[in-house]
């Protein structure tokens, strides 16, 4: 069989990709031509030019395809323009949704995000049912991955395509076959820009003397995509599931990378007040002088601010999620950033 992969040059669908292969299928990938390709070097791929915002090469890059891994969502790297950036985010998710009802994609696979799932009212891990409350999570990027996914399961249930660019009735009648995967904090090998793995190179580098700290759940980005062609083979249409591995804390995982890259550890905690701060500044700045992107991220505070942990007994049961230890994934991504010079 043959599958599309959205965003194969990115952390997590660059190991789809690999995984797909390893696994016997063949894999196309579509990407912007100005797309790095670290991230897939040495891996025998179709390779196809394609944008989100083009719907036409959407749908000639998925024409043949039976299974869709769409991993390539909007990511606001400021918070100002909120109204502007949701409209790209759902523009993007309705061409996807659009091309691939085109294609006749027989499995979808979108990956959304941890930030989807709510936060439990007696601060016990949260799972795929506790429900998401749009007035706690106020960071734009929480937001937009809400919307995107509300899309991804409306279209599911056969309620969403007639809104998308006029799709027909009785398509939007017979639903998509999306399954939804939601991975918690992703580390690894080949998170070329970094995104997750910056808190890898900045400790590894030994030049973080405080930390903000938080609940966090890390998980090994082989696992999520082994768990990502598990979800395509076995699961639900319309489901969520929490691919996620050790409940830990931001300390704690700080801790273990500096001891697994022998430098000299974090020395204390900042309190998040200071963190939230530093973050209006640098994007007021960077707004100011055209920065491509915030020293200091919002989204990386935001976070921190809603850090939790999460119950993945359903990915565990129903797809066979296996967990990778996590000293065993930070040496895999402390010795990948060392060999390309990030550390």
């Amino acid at each position: 069989m043959k599958a599309i992969v959205l965003g194969a040059t990115g952390f997590i669908g660059s190991h789809v990709a690999r995984t797909l292969v390893t696994d016997g299928i063949d894999v196309r990938v579509l990407s912007r031509g100005t797309s790095p390709s670290l991230a897939l070097e040495g891996l025998k791929v179709e390779r196809v030019t394609g944008d989100l915002d083009d719907l036409d090469s959407l749908k000639r890059g998925m024409k043949g395809c039976r299974a869709l891994f769409h991993v390539a969502g909007y990511y606001p790297l400021y918070s100002f323009d909120r109204k502007k950036q949701k409209e790209i985010a759902l523009r993007q998710m309705r061409n996807v949704l659009e091309a691939a009802e085109t294609a006749q994609i027989e499995k979808i696979i979108y990956t959304s995000s941890m930030s989807t799932i709510g936060k439990a009212a007696d601060n016990s891990p949260s799972n795929e049912e506790t429900p998401y409350d749009p007035k706690h999570f106020t960071g734009l990027y929480y937001e937009i991955k809400f919307l995107q996914e509300q899309e991804a399961l409306a279209a599911s249930r056969g309620t969403a395509l007639a809104t998308v660019r006029g799709g027909s009735q009785a398509a939007a009648r017979k639903g998509l076959p999306i399954v939804i995967v939601n991975p918690t904090g992703v580390f690894g090998d080949y998170d070329v820009k970094p995104t997750s793995g910056a808190i890898v190179v900045a400790v590894g580098q030994g030049k973080v003397p405080l930390i903000f700290n938080s609940k966090m759940n890390v998980v090994d980005a082989r696992d999520v995509a082994r768990g990502q062609l598990a979800a395509m083979k076995q699961g639900k249409v319309g489901r969520r599931y929490i691919l996620g591995g050790h409940n830990s804390t931001v300390w704690e995982v700080a801790c273990l990378i500096a001891r697994l890259a022998k430098v000299r550890p974090p020395l204390g905690r900042l309190p998040l007040f200071v963190g939230e701060g530093a973050a209006r500044v640098s994007e007021l700045v960077g707004k100011m002088i055209g920065q491509p992107k915030p020293i200091v991220p919002r989204v990386g505070i935001d976070f921190l601010k809603y850090g939790m942990h999460y119950d993945t007994s359903r990915a565990c049961t129903e797809l066979g999620l296996e967990t990778t230890p996590l000293e065993e994934t930070f040496r895999q991504a402390i010795a990948w950033f060392r060999e390309h010079g990030y550390i």
